[in-house]
């Protein structure tokens, strides 16, 4: 199993389904809209905090399983 990350999406790119996530590690990762969970593409907006996981080692960062933060 892959260890849970968090970050806040910085860019999308919806043309693309594509989209930028800067870490809380400082790192910044890419992300296609087949990598999202529990969401749509059209709800995601920058700024907005989620949790995914980078199963690629360095330089490839990417994240899958991204899934929006949600206030309970």
């Amino acid at each position: 199993m892959l260890p849970v990350l968090t970050g806040t999406i910085s860019e999308l790119h919806r043309d693309r389904g594509t989209g930028s996530i800067r870490g809380d590690d400082g790192r910044m990762y890419t992300f296609r809209r087949a990598a999202l969970k529990d969401a749509w593409f059209h709800e995601l907006s920058e700024g907005q905090q989620v949790t995914f996981a980078a199963p690629k080692p360095p330089p490839h960062f990417e994240a899958v399983d991204v899934t929006i933060v949600r206030e309970p």
